[in-house]
C-alpha cells in the first residue's frame, strides 16, 4: 500500500494573491478597531423636557394595557355561577362546590345574604361581589314587599267599625 501525499502547490501570482487578501483582511480589522464611527447627529442627547414627555407616553401606554388586562364584572345571576366565573370572581373551589351541590338539590339563591350562608364566602369578598348580582324581577320586587311590610305599624283596633 503506498501513501499518497498531497501537497497545494501554488505558483507564483497565486501565492501572491493569497498575501494581498490576508493584508486586506488585516487592514479592515485594524480600521475597524481603531476608526470611530459614530455620527455628531447621533450622539446629540435628549433634553430633559423631551425624556419626561416620552417617560409620561410610557406611563399612559402602560396604564392604557393595565386597563385592558383587567376583569370586567358585569351583573349576573349567582345562581349561574360557572367554575372558571367563581375563580374569576375570587372564590375558592369549596366555595364553588358548595354553591353547585345547593344548585343540584334544585334550591334558589334570592339574595346575597343566601349566597354567603350556602358558600360561607368572607364578608370582605362578598360586599366585592355582591353589587354584582342580578336577581329576576319577582326575587326583588318580593324583597321590597317584605321591606314595606315591616315599616307598617300594627295597631289592634277592638271595634271593625271604628277602624280608620
Amino acid at each position: 500500500m503506498k501513501l499518497i501525499k498531497s501537497h497545494f502547490v501554488f505558483n507564483r501570482s497565486q501565492q501572491n494573491g493569497i498575501f494581498l487578501l490576508v493584508i486586506i483582511i488585516i487592514l479592515f480589522q485594524a480600521i475597524y478597531f481603531f476608526a470611530d464611527f459614530s455620527s455628531e447627529s447621533d450622539s446629540e442627547a435628549l433634553s430633559r423636557e423631551e425624556i419626561e414627555a416620552f417617560q409620561a407616553q410610557i406611563d399612559s401606554i402602560k396604564l392604557a394595557r393595565a386597563e385592558a388586562d383587567t376583569i370586567k364584572i358585569f351583573p349576573f345571576n349567582p345562581n349561574y355561577i360557572t367554575d372558571f366565573k367563581g375563580y374569576t370572581l375570587g372564590m375558592s373551589v369549596e366555595e364553588i362546590n358548595k354553591l353547585h351541590q345547593f344548585r343540584e338539590e334544585n334550591k334558589w339563591i334570592n339574595s346575597a345574604k343566601d349566597f354567603q350562608k350556602v358558600t360561607g364566602v368572607s364578608d370582605s369578598l362578598l360586599a366585592t361581589i355582591s353589587p354584582y348580582f342580578k336577581f329576576p324581577n319577582w326575587v326583588t320586587e318580593a324583597e321590597k314587599k317584605k321591606e314595606n311590610n315591616r315599616n307598617i305599624p300594627s295597631v289592634k283596633v277592638s271595634d271593625l267599625n271604628t277602624a280608620k
